[in-house]
């Protein structure tokens, strides 16, 4: 075999003189478009060694139809969570030779929409989505029918596709029925979400889950134990005293002797004023939250946490990707996933 000349990329053409055989026998080595003998499979390969040929990823893909990308928006990078939720899309496509291109709206849903119309636009071949708010209408405007759209971990309106979720309220009313059965009936639910709503679905149904589990148990509902508020985005170090250092002064000040949080953005503003006004966790006030970040497991005393399945998440929303991407005509389906709850000493 002789070598290729050095100053020009080798082509196919160039692999198939060097193995001795067609341009389309190494083109159907390549793609594994048609059967190959092991011997020409055996010269294609080791002409590809010989000349360090590269196939053009670009020219395959047009001849393909297929980018062999998915666009990731994802609402706010800030939130480990949503890094954990995209180690389990990239794993799984990855295993279809799909490489995932992720954008973060930062809670911002002109971002979102412009970053959703820039990734389609680029030839993804398809898109999942956490949106920044319910509303998806937008996505009728700027992708094809029927192109393969998959939400994760908020529920979109004004638009169908596949979604996968947490089982929020079953996780929530799990979580304050612990504290039930613990003798406490002076419950509070504090929530903190960036964003432009009020109360977003996804803590709405976490505040339902808890609602129903007093209700369940006797208990009246008093609204003024429930603190939820939106604010702009902001890095993890900036959260101990926004909203949810407030909420958690007002709660304190009521009779409420038990917390649940719900979502790591506002036990991080609770308990960092549970800390600097030595309130004893859980002599003075027993608290529980969602997510499982990091820093729950290094408090003194370490904090109990509803934990999500935020690799598994991404893992299911990415195989129902593949399902539509691989031809399979399936009805839009809205996937729960459950929760643990991790009892520490909180």
């Amino acid at each position: 075999m002789t070598k290729n000349p050095a100053y020009r990329k080798p082509t196919m053409k160039d692999v198939a003189q060097t193995a001795g055989v067609s341009i389309s026998s190494v083109s159907h080595v390549l793609n594994g478009t048609r059967f190959v003998s092991e011997d020409t499979k055996k010269k294609v390969e080791q002409a590809i060694q010989e000349l360090n040929f590269k196939p053009n990823p670009i020219a395959r893909n047009l001849r393909s139809g297929k980018s062999k990308l998915i666009g990731f928006v994802v609402s706010n990078l800030e939130n480990y969570f949503y890094v954990s939720l995209a180690k389990g899309i990239e794993k799984t496509i990855g295993t279809y030779g799909y490489r995932l291109m992720l954008i973060d709206s930062a809670e911002s849903k002109k971002r979102e929409i412009e970053n959703a119309e820039s990734l389609y636009l680029r030839g993804v071949d398809g898109l999942i989505i956490v949106p920044a708010t319910p509303d998806c209408e937008y996505l009728k405007k700027i992708v094809r029918p029927g192109y393969p759209v998959v939400f994760v971990d908020r529920q979109p309106s004004n638009y169908s596709g596949d979604t996968v979720l947490l089982a929020n309220a079953e996780a929530a009313f799990a979580a304050t029925n612990y504290f039930i059965s613990k003798g406490y009936r002076d419950i509070g639910f504090l929530g903190f979400h960036f964003g432009d709503q009020e109360i977003d679905k996804t803590m709405q149904e976490r505040i339902d889950g808890y609602t129903q589990a007093l209700r369940e148990a006797g208990i009246p509902v008093n609204r003024d134990f429930i603190q939820v508020k939106t604010g702009m985005p902001a890095a993890m170090n900036e959260l101990q005293h926004t909203e949810s250092y407030k909420m958690m002064e007002h709660l304190r000040k009521s009779a409420v002797r038990a917390v649940l949080c719900g979502n790591s953005l506002s036990a991080i503003g609770a308990y960092s004023y549970l800390k600097e006004n030595q309130i004893r966790i859980p002599d003075d006030i027993s608290l529980i939250t969602f997510d499982d970040d990091v820093w729950l497991k290094l408090t003194t005393p370490r904090i109990s946490s509803v934990v999500q399945p935020a690799e598994s998440l991404g893992i299911l929303a990415a195989q129902r990707l593949m399902n539509r991407l691989g031809g399979k005509d399936l009805p839009y389906e809205c996937f729960r996933l459950k929760a643990d709850i991790v009892l520490r000493e909180s």
